[in-house]
């Protein structure tokens, strides 16, 4: 479905009530009380046969009776009634239907049957479908409610601004607008789609995307409808600098049950969510009121250069609490230097302090210059990013600094966020100016770091450019090649590596006992040996290996062990021969690199320390394919073992740089194999002191199908 489908749906210019009451206090009642209650501007056609009007609006028997085009239906009728109402609609040439009714998938086996045939006739004719399960939406940039929600009610109307809101729940999409609204936050759109039949949460973000006048759009998610077309979705808002916060629901296991039987939404893996979130610049929060904090901060648009912070409080404690949040957020509080310094220190009290955080006391209590020329000094400070105030201040006076808060921040693009800490008696006056006034205003320093570190970490993500260029095969040197076979065994996989440049150790196979002394031939001692069978991923396990052979007699009585031992561990094991390698000598940091395939998502890369470690400390990193240099290098600072390529006590740096190159054209090779490709290990990957590379010890492939075309040449 294109963006631009959706329109007419947001802004119909005429709308039926299928099954329309009379009692407006009802679910099928009050759709049309608030319409009329919010003026709408277009024509409302009620569809009822009992009535022959509904608070002075004429009343049809029928949507075929109306003599008008109708641009949407609102239907409220039972599920059992929905497919022949819906052949209606169809005849009557409306295209666009929001769905109130419940009795689908969520109830269970019965409700999809229903569900499916009327997503189908839908589908077949055009017909776009918002729910079941819809408490409604609104289109607040022309005050139009379309639906039964408690906040459709609002006496004085909705606050018009730049955020659009989609949530699979309607209860908690529109407390989250209402709660917003009372943070003078403003909407452009407020959609709930409920079980998703056609038109999914992110079909309604493509098209606020779209939307000039929405900046922000935020979602509430119970499963990912689409992993290609969110990823699709966060690229698009990257180009237009729209921030996308996603709160996403169904991580435990009972979250996942309750998810299922909630809107029949099948929840996804949660750390591979993750992954996509933060590889696109999705902001994710972990509640309502998060996000609606990250709603203040982003609504904005002042994006900050850096993550130094510098933080401007009256209460050292304060101070000292923004300081331990910003080092567990990775923000950066450097000291103040030269000029600024040296102006904030001649303007605070001696007994204060112009470190970071900076205190300017109780005094400015009765002089309150002290902290509004503290922040126009830090307005112009180059060394400075973000701009942090904590206050207590109450009163006209409390009221009279957030003005001159406001004021400057007006006039300046550098983001200033304000802590109000107290009481709405005695601190609201100044939190309510400067909420209207568009700054962040937060209760407490908790909540206040939180958003900064979005904002920074959004910030820094748009200042990040990191398209990844995925190599062509022949710089890669891939050559064509007949893989008829599902599996890939070491030996077959680690040719594969050599053509993409990988180190490998020098080998040979053997196929039977005969042929080991002549193989061995050409290769230096020590040496390994490890059985190749398709049916023995495992080898250690199986008595597969033998090391440090000596010479040629202990590689014949090593292949002999070898088969002797894996036919014992799996007796219809199918053993093709034994494979001789060069041991590696030279030490160096075991690391692995994988491929994990994801039903939604599809390829992602996987990297961490390797061996034994790969199990017992589970420290891995993923990304999506395919990736860019900047992405393996953030992949491998960010695993905890990082420390040990950099060189610890008595051994130094390892070859990061090779690591990192090896990630970028596996990533290429694996992403110009489309869908192909099922998994990839080497395992364990060596690597080596700073300049010297890496060696690949072990490798597999499996391809998806026994099938499995040729490698592809060209992507």
């Amino acid at each position: 479905m294109s963006a631009n489908s959706l329109k007419e749906f947001f802004d119909p210019q005429s709308i039926a009530i299928i099954g329309a009451s009379k009692d407006l206090t009802s679910i099928s009642g009050k759709p049309m009380k608030n319409l009329l209650h919010h003026q709408y501007k277009g024509q409302i056609y009620p569809v009822n046969p009992r009535y022959e009007e509904i608070e002075g609006v004429k009343c049809y028997s029928s949507i075929l009776d109306i003599p008008r085009k109708v641009d949407l239906a609102l239907i409220a009728v039972s599920a059992s009634r929905l497919l022949s109402i819906l052949e209606e609609c169809i005849q009557k040439e409306v295209y666009n239907i929001l769905l109130f009714s419940s009795g689908f998938a969520e109830i269970g086996e019965s409700g999809r049957k229903i569900q499916d045939a009327v997503a189908k006739l839908a589908k077949d004719n055009g017909v776009r479908i918002i729910g079941p399960n819809s408490v409604g939406c609104l289109n607040v940039k022309e005050s139009i409610p379309m639906g039964f929600a408690t906040s459709l009610e609002a006496e004085n109307g909705f606050k018009r601004g730049n955020i659009g809101l989609v949530s699979q729940s309607g209860a908690l999409g529109f407390s989250v607008f209402g709660l917003a609204q009372e943070e003078e936050l403003g909407f452009t759109y407020v959609v709930n789609t409920g079980n998703e039949m056609d038109v999914t949460t992110i079909d309604t973000m493509e098209f606020m995307l779209e939307d000039e006048e929405t900046t922000v759009i935020a979602a509430y998610m119970e499963g990912v409808p689409n992993g290609q077309q969110l990823i699709q979705v966060a690229k698009r808002a990257k180009e237009l600098k729209k921030p996308l916060i996603i709160l996403k629901t169904g991580k435990s296991e009972i979250g996942k049950e309750a998810v299922s039987s909630h809107t029949a939404s099948l929840a996804g893996s949660e750390e591979i969510f993750e992954v996509i979130a933060k590889q696109y610049g999705i902001l994710t929060v972990k509640d309502i009121d998060e996000m609606i904090d990250v709603m203040k901060i982003v609504s904005r648009r002042k994006w900050a250069n850096g993550r130094k912070l510098v933080t401007v409080s009256n209460s050292g404690a304060a101070g000292i609490a923004m300081a331990d949040f910003s080092e567990e957020f990775g923000l950066s509080l450097e000291p103040l230097q030269g000029k600024t310094k040296e102006v904030i220190e001649a303007t605070i009290p001696s007994y204060g302090s112009a470190l970071n955080p900076i205190d300017i006391t109780a005094q400015a209590l009765k002089e309150q210059h002290i902290f509004t020329e503290t922040l126009e000094t830090l307005v112009k400070d180059d060394n400075t990013d973000i701009i942090v105030i904590q206050t207590t201040f109450g009163g006209a006076l409390g009221e009279e600094i957030c003005r001159k808060v406001a004021e400057i921040d007006k006039r300046e693009e550098k983001p200033i966020i304000v802590t109000v800490t107290g009481t709405e008696e005695l601190t609201g006056k100044g939190r309510k100016v400067l909420r209207e006034s568009g700054v962040p205003v937060y209760k407490t320093t908790y909540d206040t770091m939180v958003a900064v570190k979005h904002l920074a970490d959004l910030s820094q993500f748009y200042h990040r450019e990191n398209q990844a260029i995925v190599l062509s095969p022949e710089v890669l040197n891939i050559k064509a090649e007949d893989n008829r076979t599902a599996v890939w065994t070491e030996e077959k996989s680690k040719a594969l590596l050599k053509q993409l440049a990988i180190t490998v150790p020098l080998n040979a196979v053997a196929e039977s006992y005969q042929e080991v002394e002549q193989v061995i031939a050409d290769l230096n001692f020590p040496l390994v040996a490890k059985v190749i069978s398709e049916d023995i991923l495992h080898k250690t396990d199986a008595g597969g290996v033998k090391l440090n052979i000596q010479n040629a007699d202990e590689a014949k009585q090593a292949f002999e062990e070898i088969v002797a031992s894996s036919k014992k561990y799996k007796e219809a094991a199918k053993v093709t021969g034994v494979l001789f390698e060069e041991m590696l000598v030279e030490k160096g940091v075991e690391m692995f690199i994988g491929i994990k395939r994801d039903p939604q998502f599809g390829n992602f890369i996987v990297c961490g320390l390797g061996g034994i470690f790969i199990e017992v400390l589970k420290d891995i990193s993923i990304r999506h394919l395919p990736i860019a240099k900047a992405d393996a290098l953030s992949m491998v600072e960010d695993l905890k073992g990082y420390a040990l390529l950099q060189g610890t006590r008595g051994s130094g740096k390892a070859d990061i740089e090779a690591f990192v190159e090896a990630l970028v054209k596996i990533s290429s090779f694996v992403y110009i194999q489309k869908d192909n490709l099922k998994e990839m290990d080497i395992n364990p990957v060596i690597v080596l002191s700073e300049g010297k590379g890496i060696v690949a010890l072990d490798g597999l492939l499996v391809w998806d199908n026994v099938e499995a075309p040729d490698l592809v040449v060209n992507p």
